[in-house]
Formats: C-alpha cells, structure tokens, sequence
C-alpha cells in the first residue's frame, strides 16, 4: 500500500482548503479543525506485511464480549415501527469496551495497542438509520461495568465528554455529508458538532469507515449554558424539535397547542426539553419555558410581524436564523425546523437556533419531496411568518450573496469536496468491500434504498458506484446552488403587501 503519493496529491486541494479557511475564521474569530486538512498523515510506506487493517485514519475497536446490540427496530405487520428491541432483562443498552487507536503520523493498525481504552454503555440509534444494515451507534463511556458514574475522555482529539453518536454512512454513498457540512456549518454559524471519521472494528470484524461525532448537550465545550440558580423564576434551556417521544417532555406551548406545527398520520412534530433534563426539570421550569417560546411565536403569528412593528431581534438571535434557513435551504434538508432541529437559550441571552444535526439525507440523497428548484422552508412554521418580515428577508439575501463569495462558493465546495476524498484514500475500498453491495438497490433492503418516483426506475435513482454518488452530489449542489443565486431575490414575494394584505389591519 502506498500512501506518500496520497499525501502529495492532495497537497494542493488542502493548501486551497485551508486558504479559504483561514480567510473565514478571521472575519468571524471561528477556529474549526477540520480532520482531512490538519490530521498528521504519515507519508512513508507502512512496512507491515499487509495481512490486517493497515489505515492512516483512527479506529476504533468495540468489544461487546458477544451481547446481542439493543436498539434495533420492531415493526408490525403493517412496516409501521413500534418499539425498540432490548437485553434479555429488558434494558435500552449494554456495558461493552472500546479502545482507540488514534496517535496521529502513524500507520494505525488493527492489532495495535490501544491509546485509550474504556468501558461504555453501548446501543443502535437513529431514526429511519436503525433499519439500514450499517448501523449508527450511541457511546455513553462510564467508569466501569457498574456504570455508575459518566468517564469524560478526548476521544479522536475532540473535546472531552462521555456522549457521543458513532455515524455509519449507508444511505450516503459519498461518505462525506455529515462530516463536510457539519464542519461548514460551524465555520457559519460558530458551532456545530465536531467529526472526525475512524474505521470501526466491532468484535474483531470491520465494519468500514464511520464518523464520530459529538452530540448535542449543555456543555462547557458544546452548547454552553448557565446554569439553574435555586429559586430563580428562569432558566436556560436547550430545545429539540422532532416528532414527539414518550420519553422527552413535550412542550405545552403556543403551536403545539393551536396544532401549527407538522402533525400527519405517524407523527406529531412537537419541541421537547434536553436541558435541563428529566432528573432536573420541575414543573415551574416547564412552565416558564413554555410561556417564553409562546411569547415569541404569539409575535412571529401577529399582525405586528408583518407590520415591522414586533422586535423580533430583542427574542431571537437573528443572525443564526439567518444562517440555518440559508443552510437548510441550500442543501434542501427535507428535515428543516421539522425533525432534528435544536434551539437554545440561555438566561443572559436571546433564543438560538441550532446547533444543526443530521446532513444524511440533504442535496437530493433520499427524499425527494421537491427538485432543485423551489425554496421549501419559506413556508414553513416559524419560518413562513418570519418571511412575512421584510428586514428578515433582505438579511438573508445580503448573507447568502455573502456566503457564496466566500465558503459557499462552487470553487471553494469543490475543492472541499475532492480535498476529502483524497484525504480518505483507500478507506473508501476498504468501506466498499463490507458495504458494496448497497449500490444495487435490490440488495440494500426495503430501507435502505432510495424508491423511484412516477416516470423513474429504481436503478436510475440510486447510484451505481462511489464516484456517480459523488458526481451527482456535486451536480445537485451546483445546480441548486446556481438555482438559488438567480432566484434569491425573489424571496421578497413573501414579505411583499400582495402577499401579506390580509394581516395589514392597523
């Protein structure tokens, strides 16, 4: 395996990368490592005889001493998921070691002794994720098998905690949208998970390449919030929303009970409370928490909106619901303030949306609920009455025409793009030889493929290799990218008095 040539052909697309980078972080004071550009990769040939895993990227060895995973999906006789699968004594996860292989500037190997090592409570999670083959996993480290006190460790040289979500790529055959637009969101926005891709060992058998990632939580390293002072009538608070689990307390607040956010079938899209979380959180917290949040949206639905007369930029940090719409709009995330979307506050400040989560599906990957063309979030919850808002409206035309001068821009995704998959080399054979057989959608499982609308055929939706995967991720891009750039303008509709004439009651 020779991997100096590797390290040199993507000398150049890294020196662009990181031109580009640097320029970003010193407008905005944002520092972000991203792994294919600062990772120390070793550039002589590895001297082993090539009979195990030989890999420049970290692993990450999981030993679940032969337990069967919890967290599987149960499905009825209708395909309709009704619970979870768990241990024999009914519990969500099991105690399993993981170990770490991750000095940098060394060929990593599977045998090699591990640099970290500790015990952790282990479980399949996701949504749509846990029916794919590839699973996503959950990592909880504790102390000991006990599990009775969290372990808080650096892993991947990432910032220390105990919670984190190991990311299987399946439905992406690119391998790179979590990792990439994550890293380009933070770049954006200030913050946003850190990744770090490894290749996964699971009791002694490989599983391909993954991504670590953190999770969203309060923190002092992820989305750092004050804490609760006893007696205080207010709190910070960290917010999800997404189709409402029994196990989150849902929020009683203004569209959840005037039923204006998304409800079908299946689901009933609602704002659940991660912080303060279960063991903290007391009635009055909630109840303060729901008052806030229908403070601000009783604004967003009044005629003062529309008016320019509610100050709206007293409750929100205007600048992250700028950058998150143009975000969930370029990459067409089907999931938009609809599913996977966090926002927090905390007592000192305003309301923020994010940080982001979940880029699998985006930029025409599995759902097509629209094609390139059409702004889909402009009409949707909070966002269809901040589009009513003319100062919101020229915000995001003024930052996306910004954007695209700088880290949105086609040169710079590009470049991106191909500097990753030059970084990752040969791991993406490796993946291949476990996960190939999904690019023929007959074999990836009813869930695991993308299905064809009328006039197309199911071989014409999915991509037949790894490089189409990439060609028509890039093609998406560009052209919705290309889409958007002439039509942003067009954004004003939404605020103009034609559209909005039935709310300007003085």
């Amino acid at each position: 395996m020779k991997y100096k040539a590797l390290g040199m052909a993507a000398l150049v697309l890294m020196i662009c990368c990181t031109l580009a980078v640097s320029a970003l972080e010193r407008q905005t004071g944002v520092t972000r490592y991203h792994q294919h550009l600062s990772a120390e990769v070793p550039q002589e040939t590895c001297a082993c005889d090539g009979t195990e895993l030989c890999t420049h990227l970290p692993i990450i060895r999981i030993n679940t001493g032969g337990q069967e995973i919890p967290g599987n999906v149960i499905r009825d006789e209708n395909d309709i998921v009704v619970g979870y699968t768990t241990t024999p004594d009914g519990m969500a996860e099991i105690v399993v070691t993981l170990e770490t292989v991750e000095r940098e500037g060394t060929w990593h190997h599977a045998s090699d002794p591990a640099d970290q090592a500790a015990k952790a409570l282990f479980r399949i999670r996701g949504n749509s994720s846990r029916s794919f083959d590839k699973k996503n996993y959950r990592i909880k480290l504790v102390t000991d098998e006990t599990a009775s006190e969290n372990l808080d460790l650096s892993l991947l040289g990432m910032n220390p905690d105990n919670d984190w979500a190991l990311h299987g790529p399946y439905l992406d055959k690119t391998l790179l949208r979590n990792y990439m637009w994550m890293n380009i969101s933070a770049e954006i926005m200030g913050y946003a998970p850190d990744v770090r891709f490894c290749e996964v060992i699971l009791d002694g058998e490989y599983q391909g390449v993954y991504v670590l990632m953190e999770t969203i939580k309060q923190s002092d390293y992820r989305v750092r919030l004050s804490e609760y002072q006893e007696g205080s009538s207010r709190t910070s608070y960290l917010l999800l929303l997404d189709n409402a689990e029994d196990d989150l307390a849902i929020l009683d607040n203004y569209t959840w009970y005037t039923h204006q956010l998304e409800f079908g079938e299946n689901t009933k899209t609602s704002f659940q409370i991660l912080y303060p979380n279960a063991d903290n959180l007391t009635r009055e917290m909630a109840d303060y928490i729901a008052r806030d949040i229908s403070e601000i949206e009783r604004g967003f639905y009044s005629a003062d909106m529309v008016l320019g007369r509610y100050p709206y930029e007293e409750h929100i940090n205007v600048e992250s619901f700028v950058d998150y719409y143009i975000l969930q709009e370029l990459l067409a995330n089907n999931d938009g303030f609809s599913r996977s979307t966090y926002l927090y506050r905390d007592v000192r400040g305003t309301l923020h949306i994010g940080p982001v989560w979940d880029y699998n599906n985006v930029l025409d990957n599995f759902f097509r609920a629209f094609s390139w063309h059409g702004f889909f979030l402009a009409n949707r919850s909070w966002y269809g009455r901040l589009m009513t808002n003319e100062r919101f409206v020229e915000r995001v035309i003024a930052r996306y025409r910004q954007l695209r001068r700088g880290v949105l821009s086609d040169d710079y995704l590009d470049d991106y793009i191909d500097g990753v998959i030059q970084y990752l080399g040969p791991a993406i054979e490796r993946n291949e030889s476990v996960w190939g057989y999904s690019y023929n959608p007959f074999l990836a499982g009813n869930h695991g493929r993308r299905l064809p609308d009328e006039g197309e055929t199911i071989l014409s939706v999915n991509p037949s290799s790894y490089r189409d995967a990439v060609a028509r991720m890039k093609e998406y891009l560009r052209t919705r990218a290309k889409w958007m750039d002439e039509n942003i303008e067009t954004l004003r509709q939404f605020c103009h008095p034609s559209k909005t004439a039935s709310e300007r009651v003085e």
